[in-house]
Order: C-alpha cells, then structure tokens, then sequence
C-alpha cells in the first residue's frame, strides 16, 4: 500500500515537472518573439509594416514569429489563439515571399494587432 502511494506520488509529480517545464518554454517562446520581433516602433514588424524592412529582415521575422505555431495559448481559447497566432505567420508569409502590396501590408497590420491578442491570452 505505501509502495502504490509513493508511486503514485513520484508520478504526480513527474508529470507536474513537464507542465511547469512546457509553461515555462511555451513563455520563453513568446515573450521572444514579443521581445525581438513585434514590440516597439523599431521592430522588425514596425518596418516591415512601413516599408523600411529589407528582404532578409522580414525572413528573419517570419520565421521567429513561426516559432509560435506550437505554443499554448497562455490564457483563454487554444482554438482562438492558435487562428490569431496561424493568421499572423500566412500573413508574414506572404510578405516574405514578396508580396508587399497594400492588400498584404493591410492583413498583417491586422493580424498583428497586439491588443486583439492580449486582450483574450495575456495572462493578468
């Protein structure tokens, strides 16, 4: 009986380690792709958003805000936040590939709306 009670203690605790573990990288995640990517009037979304972007930077961009695409929403809907986090790299994607049209420029100004995020999944 004290056996069965210790393993199952052990186990409990095991798995609590991987979801502290997987909350804390899904945080490291996305505070740097906040960080070095979308936030300030600076960043490279800034300047892909105004044009002053060169190629590589908005490569460099996407493929940090790519980086997202398996992280856990850190507070509200999964479903919603992954629509918001999938819609913001199609749009980045897409200006990468060499569209820098009006059209595409618009969307991701849209899609990376910082308080339509926070607003559902930043956590308090």
């Amino acid at each position: 009986m004290k056996l069965k009670l210790l393993l199952s203690a052990v186990a409990c605790v095991g798995i609590a380690s991987f979801a502290i573990a997987d909350d804390d990288k899904n945080y490291e995640i996305i505070a740097k792709v906040m960080k070095e990517g979308l936030k300030g009037k600076t960043s490279p979304l800034a300047k892909t958003i105004n044009g002053e972007a060169s190629d590589e930077e908005i490569k460099d961009l996407f493929e940090l805000v790519k980086t997202m695409e398996d992280t856990k929403a850190p507070k509200g809907e999964q479903d919603a936040y992954d629509e918001k986090v999938n819609q913001l790299i199609a749009d980045l994607e897409k200006i990468a590939g060499g569209d820098k049209g009006d059209e595409a420029i618009a969307a991701l100004k849209k899609s990376s709306n910082c308080k339509a995020c926070h607003s559902d999944h930043k956590p308090d």
